[in-house]
């Protein structure tokens, strides 16, 4: 009776971590197909660093997704059905991000758009951590849904990333010339500066996603549990 009772739970659970293992492995592949496709990039100077990184942070992804997936009981769901709800807000918002800026459907440059991608995806993050710290009534709890949301997230964006960079609209390597990242570098081959670029904005996003979700959803669920003081008072 009690597997009976717990099969809805283990089965969506199982299924969402079957899926965030689905991407981390597309992304595992992307990175293999980025080196494979241009393999001099292993010729300049650190470009080592830059594969093994993002290989290395996915990876980690990869084992708290399995260990995430094996908890049990209602704090977990409650955590968890919020995290995804808000995970896939945030990463179709990433989508349209990285689409808008490589042009997919139209290219609008300026960095107020930027901004406002930015904070609307940092305060989903945070909406996720103060619903949680309210309904559970614990500021962990929120943390954790606000770090869950911002990694589901950030898998969906760098997927998405990799696809647009490596396949769809891979930057010129004369346009590449012309970054003053590229500049400063001392790598004298465009082509593979794009590749480790890319890697790396992935790697980035992967590793400052959570510390940004940490600190937004510890400010919203400082917030939620105030407001739910200041119930519990009157």
């Amino acid at each position: 009776m009690n597997n009976q009772k717990g099969g809805p739970e283990v089965y969506w659970r199982g299924s969402f971590a079957f899926a965030l293992l689905g991407l981390i492995i597309l992304n595992l592949g992307m990175i293999a197909h980025g080196v494979a496709w241009y393999p001099a990039l292993l010729f300049q100077s650190g470009a080592r660093t830059f594969v093994a990184e993002p290989i290395g942070v996915l990876v980690a992804y990869a084992i708290a997704v399995v260990c995430i997936a094996r908890t049990h009981g209602a704090y977990w769901d409650g955590i968890l059905r919020t995290a995804i709800i808000f995970g896939l807000l945030a990463g179709t918002l990433e989508i349209i991000n990285i689409g808008i800026e490589n042009g997919i459907p139209f290219a609008v440059r300026g960095p107020a758009l930027q901004i406002v991608f930015m904070l609307s995806i940092f305060t989903s993050w945070g909406i996720a951590g103060f619903r949680t710290a309210r309904s559970l009534g614990s500021g962990r709890a929120g943390l954790l849904a606000a770090v869950c949301s911002a990694g589901i997230c950030m898998l969906i964006a760098v997927a998405a990333g990799f696809l647009i960079q490596f396949f769809l609209v891979p930057p010129k390597p004369e346009y590449v010339s012309t970054w003053s990242e590229f500049k400063r570098s001392g790598w004298t081959d465009p082509r593979a500066f794009e590749v480790a670029n890319t890697l790396d904005s992935g790697f980035t996003h992967l590793i400052i996603a959570p510390v940004n979700a940490l600190a937004f959803g510890g400010v919203a669920s400082l917030l939620a549990r105030f407001t739910l003081s200041r119930t519990a008072s009157f």
